[in-house]
């Protein structure tokens, strides 16, 4: 039996419980039916996100799941008048913990691809961030073409993983780790040269190792990112599409762009 971390909140936000083994009843999600009509019955929202990717998602100090992802499933829950209980899971799993049941919907730094979108299905933007290439002040780097040579970090499956597969010479060493503390700790202790990872990634990895004298190198690519959900559940995705359209309109989602991102989207792009 795989055994996950789940977190449950109530409507203020506080921690009710902390729960093993997601394959109990009660950690299943609607795989056929309506995930909107399932969660109301319920009276929770089950979201998978991972806890080691800050500042999306982290444990705070009092060993509490925190960080923008978790803040969004929180305004999430509370436009639906829901518990919300967390998942914490790595990149690689986050479509199939969608597909499995595991969770209703993810929230975990989910940046919006045509071929992920062959899986899943992605609501309208909560956040624009950019791919980056991060190291230490002393390395050349200032584009693709002088990836040759050097060992890069990436965490597997993610979007980092495909630019870099896709733009990186020939004699480029990419190295994969299965999440993002593990590639963040491969470039603190010198496994490699340097990483591509988001860029709000890489400015927490940078304030918390000012030793290393890291900083960005240059940007790889564009991210927006989305909330994750099952194929054929359009309810559920215009009830999410209304409620970030909402919760946009009234300013509740700018200050937790503030808080840990250091900045504010100028608007989200939205499908339609």
């Amino acid at each position: 039996m795989t055994i996950s971390r789940r977190f449950a909140f109530g409507a203020a936000a506080l921690p009710l419980v902390l729960a093993a083994g997601a394959d109990d009843a009660h950690a299943q999600s609607a795989t056929g039916g309506n995930t909107l009509d399932t969660i109301i019955k319920r009276g929770s929202i089950i979201v998978g996100t991972s806890l080691g990717t800050p500042p999306y998602g982290l444990t705070n100090s009092d060993m509490e799941p925190d960080g923008y992802d978790v803040g969004m499933a929180k305004l999430i829950a509370k436009e639906l008048g829901a518990k919300v209980e967390i998942v914490d899971i790595v990149a690689a799993n986050r479509i199939p913990s969608l597909t499995s049941g595991k969770v209703d919907i993810v929230i975990s730094s989910f940046s919006i691809t045509s071929e992920r979108a062959k899986a899943i299905t992605f609501s309208n933007c909560v956040f624009v961030d950019q791919q980056v290439a991060v190291g230490p002040k002393s390395l050349a780097l200032n584009g693709n073409a002088e990836l040759k040579g050097k060992r890069i970090g990436v965490t597997r499956s993610t979007t980092n993983d495909i630019a870099v597969t896709r733009h990186a010479p020939e004699g480029t060493e990419i190295q994969r780790y299965d999440d993002d503390a593990s590639t963040s700790q491969a470039l603190i202790a010198g496994q490699v040269q340097a990483i591509v990872t988001s860029a709000a990634l890489g400015v927490a990895i940078r304030d918390r190792n000012p030793a290393m004298a890291l900083e960005t190198k240059y940007i790889v690519s564009q991210a927006p990112m989305a909330i994750g959900l099952r194929r054929g559940d359009p309810d559920m995705l215009h009830w999410l599409n209304t409620a970030l359209f909402m919760l946009w309109t009234n300013q509740e989602i700018q200050p937790l762009q503030q808080k840990w991102m250091g900045t504010v989207n100028a608007d989200l792009p939205r499908y339609s």
